[in-house]
């Protein structure tokens, strides 16, 4: 009876979950489809099932991610895919885990067959070659690589799924191509990352000789030499120290940072050298150098560290510094010890109790010590249900959302770091984009100023210490036989291997830190209040509704790209390239001028030709794309290169869409939208 249940007795809208949730659960009950099921049968719940796993309510679409696995099939595998279109959180992850396993060869021979398509599905692919067991994704790879050699700029999902789930003889092919010049820049660099990857989390490494790489270290390309070298430290192999000593003092940043993550990875014997650039002529060399001792050698590392501490008189340096510093075992006792009674600079003794006291972290004897040297109040309030209650009463009355909204987007808060609106953002902590209509305002002023009061479920943190000495905190994104992965504090996540774990306990303390309101006048903490009690009420902060670009990557064209022929580098370079300066728009979709002007500063001694905003959409079927932007004239819409007017024909797969502006007449907001296409957020 309950296989036959149809959809059109549970509607599929709002005031219906429960019901909803009753069919979903009910069709988990249906026993494994066999022979004598009828084609019909099958195909009305998989009908149903089709519209369940889209649901707005999470518990829905769980329920009906479970129910697919019941049913063998292709079909069921595409459908259980899809629920990533939704937002997605552990318990979703490990539901939707669960029935690609189950579903695995099915989905395997749609793949193989061509009827499953992968172009404009390349995030289901990289999630499903993930669940799958470790033959199964390696045949898979296998496969592609014998049928044709991959692309030399690298374009589908498979330089980085080789990595993830290639076997030696994969991770071998894609050397080959490597190292002989097979891939444009940015694709060796993304091979080169791929295969530190694979060796670092699945302690794999391509069968051959591998010795090939060391030559990338001449490239002239930042990203390859930095990824080459990264590659040698999870190889263990890392190059000569004279390599080294030449390439800390390389001329590109993204290098010079990599050499002291192959330092830390070559131990003891590296010292004499981190002693040496300690010591540099350039601030952000010694803080690097120090911080690469400090890992190897605590004790030793303790005068330089003082040093460096009472150095760091900008919050955004000390918050990057701190986060590095506490992620070493046993530094907070032991600079709690070594600090002076007086003189710590006013930013780094803030920022240090801040870090001090998130991802769960508790280091309370620093916080004393930092708070006594900056001559600052470590006290933190015991604030009552009364004088909760009271402040909400003041933000609904006073508080202004579109001030809290340029709150909330401060940096050295860092709400955008951990928590996202209308799915971009990040995703450390609860999506925040309908807060406002789902909780109280004295919820949400509890939740600010005492977050360990109440931990929303599925958030906990853990602690891990690993046995090369480190400590990481975050949330678990996922977890397999051979690796941990979490999402950090700073919405970055950290693969671990399991072979690596010492220990593994939960945070006794919310991710989020105690006292992250201290730096916020009383105006600027009601304001915030105000913004996020509108978080997803009708009107300017609903961002619930999808077909508008939310996340953006700015930067400008400089009069020296046009002198060295590389006014096309845009399209060239990954969007993970630090000449992009990333950027999300207001709740409201808007990227406005304040935004845009902030993300494109130009040196002194560059002029801009044009400010550029790109972001990307996908299609999972080819077919035309309808545009509208909102911007002042002199705007121009392109995509994958081509100037377009309003709309364009596309190809299944992912799209770069640039808007170019007039950096003499940049409007006062541009704001892009289309229903034809999904815009990717994450």
């Amino acid at each position: 009876m309950i296989g036959h249940l149809k959809a059109e007795a549970f509607p599929f809208d709002g005031p219906n979950m429960f019901r909803r949730l009753v069919l979903a659960s009910a069709l988990l009950l249906v026993p494994v489809a066999s022979k004598a099921d009828t084609a019909s049968d099958a195909a009305q719940r998989l009908e149903t099932l089709s519209k369940l796993v889209q649901d707005t309510h999470p518990r829905v679409r769980l329920e009906a991610l479970r129910a697919l696995a019941k049913i063998p099939g292709a079909r069921s595998a595409e459908l259980a895919l899809s629920a990533l279109e939704q937002p997605m959180d552990p318990t979703l992850d490990y539901a939707l885990w669960l029935t690609i396993n189950e579903l695995s060869e099915p989905w395997i021979a749609a793949l193989e067959s061509g009827a499953w398509k992968s172009e404009g599905r390349e995030k289901q692919l990289a999630f499903a070659l993930k669940a799958i067991r470790a033959e199964q994704a390696s045949r898979v790879l296998g496969r592609v690589i014998q049928e044709r050699r991959l692309p030399r700029d690298g374009s589908g999902p498979w330089i980085e799924l080789i990595g993830q789930a290639g076997a030696p003889k994969e991770l071998g092919a894609l050397l080959r191509q490597t190292v002989s010049g097979g891939f444009d820049d940015a694709a060796t660099a993304r091979a080169l990352t791929s295969l530190g990857e694979a060796a670092r989390t699945r302690k794999v490494r391509p069968e051959g000789d591998a010795t090939g790489i060391l030559g990338l270290l001449e490239s002239s390309n930042d990203s390859v030499r930095a990824a080459t070298l990264r590659l040698t430290g999870d190889w263990k192999t890392p190059p000569p120290v004279q390599s080294l000593t030449r390439l800390a003092n390389d001329p590109s940043e993204q290098v010079r940072t990599t050499v002291f993550e192959v330092l830390r990875l070559q131990g003891a014997g590296s010292l004499p050298l981190l002693k040496q650039l300690a010591e540099d002529k350039d601030p952000a060399t010694r803080r690097r150098a120090v911080l690469t001792w400090a890992a190897l050698d605590l004790g030793g590392a303790g005068p330089a560290l003082v040093s460096a501490i009472q150095g760091l008189d900008q919050e955004q340096i000390a918050q990057e510094f701190w986060r590095s510093l506490l992620a070493i075992k046993g530094s907070g006792k032991r600079l709690a010890a070594l600090l002076p009674a007086s003189g710590i600079p006013a930013a780094a003794a803030r920022t240090g109790m801040r870090v001090a006291r998130e991802g769960g972290r508790s280091d309370m004897e620093l916080v004393l010590t930092l708070a006594k040297g900056a001559g600052l109040s470590a006290d933190t309030q015991a604030f009552t249900d009364q004088l909760i209650r009271e402040m909400a009463t003041r933000a609904a009355a006073s508080g202004n959302p579109q001030r809290g909204e340029l709150v909330y987007r401060r940096s050295d808060l860092a709400c955008i770091t951990c928590h996202a609106i209308g799915g971009a953002g990040g995703r450390v902590g609860p999506d925040m984009t309908s807060i406002g209509a789902s909780a109280q305002p004295d919820y949400l002023v509890e939740s600010l100023l005492m977050p360990n009061a109440k931990i929303k479920e599925g958030y906990h943190g853990v602690i891990v210490e690993t046995k090369d000495g480190q400590t990481l905190s975050g949330t678990v994104v996922r977890e397999s036989a051979s690796e941990l992965v979490l999402r950090g504090t700073a919405n970055q996540d950290i693969v671990i291997a399991k072979s690596n774990l010492e220990s593994r306990n939960q945070a006794s303390a919310s991710l989020m830190p105690a006292g992250l309101l201290d730096s916020l006048n009383e105006a600027e903490q009601l304001d915030l209040v105000a913004f996020l009690s509108q978080l997803g009420k009708p009107g300017e902060f609903d961002a619930s509704k999808g077909g508008v670009a939310r996340k953006w990557r700015l930067a400008n064209i400089v009069h020296t790209d046009q002198q060295n022929g590389q006014s096309d580098w845009m399209w060239k370079k990954p969007l993970e390239d630090k000449r992009w300066t990333e950027v999300l728009s207001r709740v409201n979709g808007d990227l406005t001028r304040t935004l845009m002007e902030g993300a494109t500063k130009a040196n002194i001694w560059s002029s801009k030709i044009a400010v550029l905003a790109v972001t990307e959409i996908q299609l999972a079927q080819p077919g035309t794309v309808r545009f509208q932007l909102t911007a002042a004239q002199g705007a121009e819409l392109w995509v994958d290169g081509s100037k377009v007017n309003g709309s364009v024909a596309l190809a299944a797969g992912t799209h770069r869409v640039l808007v170019r502006i007039d950096p003499n007449h940049i409007p006062d907001k541009i704001r892009l939208e289309t229903k034809d296409a999904s815009f990717v957020l994450n």
